[in-house]
């Protein structure tokens, strides 16, 4: 296993006179951590503090690698020796291991209603209400859009609530005016597809909650808007085939919309620097409303603690709002907290542009529709974007029909779920 700092003691006991003695009779538990950026870091100082209002509590964190996480947990549990917390980023991986904290916590309903109810539901085993933990970072797909491009054009910005109509001639408009090659932008992978799918109506779970891409309606409005601007040569081919990058066209000047996720939002930047202005905007809507769709990472708590009533005070702090926005603001993520989202955040970049792009993307997962958080959190979402790259692919090549690549899509999430 490779740890990236080996182990992080959260205890600032450790600068008060006597807290080796203090420290003795402390309850100690162990949080496993992985870093997209600087989180465990953060976590660390934020629960520093929380021992110096709790100094019968310390936490001790072990930091592993993104990709060793699910598999370290799984070791640990099978041995008897799991940590009392863990962050994990595939909330069902240990179901049925987790700790139910609703008995637990001082106010379990407000604790559950800051979060939307999909992220919690995917931490769970079956049905029920039990709460295994909260969603501590949420990933989104949005438009980034050039808005130096707009202003040389002359062309206002469609505001929230835009539709996909609105937003087409606007950016039409604006390559038009402009040295823009293309309109719109975007890979032909992942889930960059599929929150324009849905706000145009598509429905990818059946009555049953199973993901069969029920009502294809909405994906394949997205599909003959991108093939018509592909042939018109207003979107670039090769993002569409595969073989090029949406980000680089973007960039370097050339496409006035770029539909990708808030993970790229500080790479953007940099790539960018002073060549123009840019900005996030909201998701346009369609007949299905508007979202996006979203990946997240998650704090759990694990059965198997000798301390549950610890634990679950470690997660009541975490959940405050105030300690989750200082979180989200030191580790540049996006929140999954609904009040925190809901709020301006005081992001620590110098960088006006990517504080303005992490809270617009921050209002972002208030439209969220359901189908846009448990989409990514399915047993089946690696096959779905899977099949889907190569299908979509077929059919952008001309390979394959529209309705010859959405069936082929659909044969293949039955064949897996079968």
């Amino acid at each position: 296993m490779k740890r990236a700092l080996g182990y992080v003691l959260f205890c600032a006991l450790v600068l008060l006179s006597g807290a080796g003695a203090l420290a003795q009779n402390a309850i100690e538990l162990r949080f496993l951590c992985f870093n997209d950026g600087n989180e465990c870091a953060v976590y660390a100082d934020l629960l520093s503090r929380f021992s110096l209002d709790n100094p019968d509590i310390i936490v001790v964190v072990e930091v592993v690698d993104a990709a060793d996480i699910e598999a370290q947990l799984s070791a640990q549990a099978d041995a008897g020796a799991a940590p009392d917390i863990a962050r994990v980023a595939d909330f069902g991986a240990l179901a049925g291991d987790y700790l139910d904290l609703r008995s637990l916590l001082s106010d379990a309903d407000s604790f559950a209603a800051s979060f939307q109810a999909p992220f919690l539901q995917a931490m769970r085993a079956g049905a029920g209400d039990a709460l295994h933990g909260f969603p501590d970072a949420a990933a989104m797909v949005a438009p980034f859009v050039n808005v130096s491009l707009f202003e040389r054009a002359n062309v206002s910005l469609p505001g929230a609530g835009a539709s996909w109509d609105e937003w087409l001639a606007a950016l039409d408009d604006v390559a038009a005016a402009t040295e823009a090659s293309y309109a719109l932008a975007v890979d032909n992978k992942d889930h960059r597809l599929v929150g324009p799918a849905m706000s145009l109506g598509a429905q990818y779970f059946d009555a049953d909650r199973n993901l069969t891409l029920a009502d294809d309606d909405g994906l394949r409005a997205f599909l003959e808007i991108l093939h018509a601007l592909m042939i018109e040569g207003k979107t670039p081919a090769d993002t569409l085939l595969g073989t090029g990058a949406s980000q680089e066209t973007f960039t370097r000047g050339d496409a006035v919309m770029y539909i990708c996720g808030s993970w790229k939002v500080e790479e953007v930047a940099a790539q960018v620097g002073d060549d123009f202005d840019w900005a996030i905007v909201a998701n346009p809507s369609g007949s299905g409303g508007r979202t996006g769709v979203a990946q997240a990472t998650a704090l759990v708590a694990l059965a198997g603690t000798d301390h549950p009533a610890a634990v679950a005070q470690v997660f009541e702090h975490l959940a405050q709002p105030d300690v989750y926005a200082e979180f989200s603001a030191r580790a540049l993520t996006i929140p999954a907290h609904l009040g925190v989202a809901a709020s301006a955040i005081d992001y620590g970049t110098e960088s006006e542009t990517i504080a303005a792009a992490l809270n617009a993307f921050a209002r972002e997962t208030l439209n969220l529709q359901e189908q846009a958080i448990t989409l990514d959190l399915h047993p089946l979402a690696d096959v779905y974007y899977e099949a889907s790259n190569a299908t979509l692919r077929a059919f952008f090549s001309g390979e394959l029909s529209l309705d010859e690549a959405l069936t082929s899509l659909k044969a293949r999430l039955r064949e897996a779920a079968s």
